[in-house]
């Protein structure tokens, strides 16, 4: 199997700031300059300073799977749902694919099927 990166993604321990690259050669910067990253989709680069702390919040999927959650989008579309229908599309997908964690939409449902308030 092979894996697509679809959110390349850091924040600075320093200044918080929670940076992006979104598209290859796509370099960006913290504001306090601590960490940068680059790549977008396309490859993962990090460039820090020295001692530079940082939380890693890139995300990555298998390629079949990221297609399913693709093609509900699609299945959305042709079938006329709205904006929710084709984002509960996509997480019946991510559910499917075992990306979710079902205990916390489970916490939220009593033992009467219902959503707790």
């Amino acid at each position: 199997m092979s894996r697509k990166i679809i959110q390349n993604e850091v924040q600075c321990n320093s200044c918080g700031d929670r940076i992006y690259s979104s598209h290859r050669h796509d370099f960006v910067s913290c504001n306090c300059g601590s960490i940068a990253v680059d790549g977008g989709m396309d490859y993962i680069r990090r460039a820090m300073k020295t001692g530079a702390d940082y939380t890693d919040w890139t995300m990555t999927m298998e390629i079949e799977d990221l297609q399913k959650c693709i093609d509900a989008v699609k299945w959305g579309r042709e079938n006329n749902r709205n904006d929710f229908g084709i984002a509960l599309a996509v997480i019946r997908a991510l559910r499917d694919t075992g990306y979710l964690n079902m205990k916390a939409f489970k916490d939220q449902v009593s033992d009467n099927g219902s959503a707790d308030a």
